[in-house]
């Protein structure tokens, strides 16, 4: 992320989360820890105090010129290891970067590592457990503000179940039951002897006798003396239908993007910045959405406003308010923010689609360990005929359109969308 997208994320933050105090921190010592010095950026002045950890031996905070700033910075923007392990370590026993409350110095490095923590394995967040738990602390209290996807979060750890320490011991054999069977094994070998000698010794008449079968067969019985019907063969169950297996990489056409109407909309309780709407996506029911757009778009534009919505992300929580989908706006450098607006004749539910995927099924809910809206998401912008568009990695550019045309922005060009 550019250093002013984070600018202008900072300054978004700053009127919600307490005005001129994320600045300056509340106590004397956090305002002494956040306090901006000579030659050095804004709000990094606390994370170089954890960059010492990192690079023992060099200078001091006060001495460090801000060429030695920005090489931290792009070190750390190249690989983030270092800056994480020093970070997890220094948030073992504090819940913010610096003092008791939220500050720059934990907005700046949120904006930095998120796009890091949201590529992380779950395993990878359970190594590095208190720096996750910090960064889901700050995305609950900032994360909307800047329109930044929200990261699925899961330190649950897994059910423990023991093995079972009891082993089937086969029951023990007395030693006059081996006895009693040895005898017995020996008795039936007799036994069978004497049967042996018995049949030798028969009259030869007996041995003469012809067998009941044969005779039959001598007064000319054409019964067969076995079996030749044959025997029917066994009808193979069919077999059940092999589920169909997704792609390799992630796809845009995996997303589910969908034309919708705002039929409410109001502030949230709890957050100056955020909108609960009530969205009309062409379902039995409407679904609650939570948008950061407060600061953006006034309430009364934001009645019966139609939108293009990502409606397959897992449900999140934003402030104590589940929403169930998220609104695809554009933001250009200078912060300025437009809605995605679907074709004139639209109607709630419409299939939205990039280029020529439109017979493609999207997920029904994208799996966060997939990573498909993070793998596509830095793909979208809008295009210099401020259409909406998703550009892939050899350069091929795919409209965002519906059957009644193409999705827009009104002026916004070069714009991410999110």
């Amino acid at each position: 992320m550019s250093d002013s997208a984070v600018t202008s994320f900072i300054n978004a933050c700053q009127g919600p989360l307490g005005g001129p105090e994320i600045l300056q921190g509340k106590t004397d010592s956090d305002c002494k820890e956040v306090k901006q010095r000579k030659h050095t950026k804004p709000a990094t002045n606390a994370v170089l105090e954890v960059w010492k950890r990192v690079g023992r031996g060099r200078r001091s905070q006060e001495t460090i010129p801000g060429t030695r700033v920005k090489e931290w910075i792009e070190r750390f923007e190249k690989d983030i290891t270092p800056l994480a392990k020093a970070l997890n370590d220094h948030l073992e026993t504090r819940t913010y970067i610096v003092g008791h409350t939220i500050t720059n110095a934990d907005l700046w490095t949120f904006v930095k590592l998120h796009e890091q923590v949201g590529t992380t394995t779950r395993d990878g967040q359970l190594k590095r457990a208190n720096l996750t738990r910090w960064f889901d602390l700050i995305q609950e209290q900032a994360g909307a503000l800047g329109h930044l996807a929200p990261v699925a979060i899961d330190l649950e750890l897994p059910e423990f179940k023991p093995a079972s320490k009891e082993k089937a011991v086969a029951p023990a054999v007395g030693q006059d039951e081996k006895k009693t069977k040895k005898a017995n094994k020996k008795d039936a070998k007799a036994e069978e002897k004497k049967a042996k000698k018995e049949a030798a010794a028969a009259p030869a008449v007996e041995a003469a006798a012809t067998p009941a079968p044969v005779a039959a067969a001598a007064e000319g019985d054409a019964k067969p003396a076995f079996n030749t019907q044959k025997k029917e063969k066994k009808v193979k169950a069919p077999k059940a239908p092999v589920a169909p297996v997704g792609p390799a990489t992630p796809q845009p056409w995996q997303i589910d993007l969908r034309v919708g109407k705002i039929l409410k909309v109001e502030k949230h309780p709890d957050a100056d910045s955020l909108y609960v709407e009530t969205v009309d996506i062409g379902e039995a029911e409407p679904r609650t959405v939570v948008s950061g757009l407060v600061k953006h778009i006034p309430i009364e534009q934001m009645e019966n406003r139609w939108l293009v919505c990502v409606c397959n992300l897992k449900p999140a929580a934003m402030r104590g308010v589940k929403s169930f989908a998220m609104v695809l706006a554009a933001t250009d450098d200078t912060g300025k923010l437009e809605l995605v607006d679907p074709p004139k004749g639209s109607k709630p539910g419409d299939k939205c689609y990039f280029g020529d995927w439109k017979e493609e099924k999207p997920e029904e809910v994208m799996n966060p360990k997939k990573k498909i809206w993070e793998t596509i998401q830095p793909g979208l912008h809008t295009t210099a005929e401020c259409r909406a568009a998703w550009k892939s990695d050899d350069g091929v550019v795919h409209v965002l359109k519906s059957e009644h045309g193409d999705c827009t922005v009104p002026s916004v060009v070069g714009a991410k969308i999110k």
